[in-house]
Order: C-alpha cells, then structure tokens, then sequence
C-alpha cells in the first residue's frame, strides 16, 4: 500500500464536526442539532466503528436501559446512530465501503454501506447516498 493511499490516509480516529442532510430544494438540515457528538474509527487492518449522537438527550428515570420507558427507550435510540464492522477502499472512485456487523439499527446489519470521501489533510467529509454528509477532524488536531 503506497504511503499517501486513501485507505493509509484514513486510518485513525476521527472526530465529528457537523452532520448535514443535504437534499434538492430544501435548505441544509442538521438532523443532530448543530453541535453533534461522534466518534469514527478506521484500523490499518480493515475494522471500522463509528458512533454520533445527538447531545442533551433526556436521562432515564430508571438506573439501568433495560428498565427505561418506551418514551425513554425511542428518544435514546431516535438520537443514536452506531455501526461497527469491516471497510474497504475504492481507491480509483474515492469511496469507503463500510461492511456492517453490528449496528443499533439492525436493519443495517449485513449490508454495505458506500460513502463518498473527500480527505484533506485533518478532514474528512463522508457523504452518503441519501444526501448525508457527515465532517470528521483528525482525533488530536483539536
């Protein structure tokens, strides 16, 4: 693998900046408010984790999640995103497959997820199919 490949260039740990919802003739949402939390992860060995959450979601009344209420249980999960699994680089097309394993959301489990890359030095720009696209600053550049 040459030294400035885009997969070399992605390995690290990456913090989100900004999650947009781009689409035709509607203005630029923020599904995750304007100060989102995430977290990705790309390992030189091809494993991939990612997380974003919506920050200022309510506490539960209960302890522990098993006992939350439905209510409780809806909003955690409607302001949470989370996958983990294997990726691989299209180096020529400049996209990153993402090969879920697990995930929050189980209808994702097994399928791929092909995100676009732009990759300048400490940022990183994912975007998806559905006009997503998530801002990612180099864990330490802070």
């Amino acid at each position: 693998m040459c030294p400035d490949s885009l997969t070399r260039r992605l390995a690290g740990t990456w913090r989100l900046v900004a999650f947009e919802s781009h689409r035709p003739d509607r203005p630029v949402r923020h599904p995750f408010g304007p100060d989102p939390v995430g977290i990705l992860v790309y390992t030189p060995d091809g494993v991939m984790t990612g997380q974003v959450m919506r920050p200022g979601r309510p506490a539960f009344v209960a302890a522990t999640m098993p006992a939350g209420t439905d209510d409780e249980l809806r909003a955690a999960a409607a302001g949470y995103v989370a996958y983990a699994g294997r990726y691989d680089v299209d180096e020529t097309r400049r996209i990153v497959r993402h090969h879920v394993i697990m995930s929050l959301f189980p209808n994702l489990i097994g399928t791929v997820q092909e995100r676009t890359v732009v990759l300048d030095d400490d940022r990183l720009t994912l975007g998806a199919p559905d006009g997503a696209r998530l801002h990612w600053r180099r864990q330490g550049d802070d």
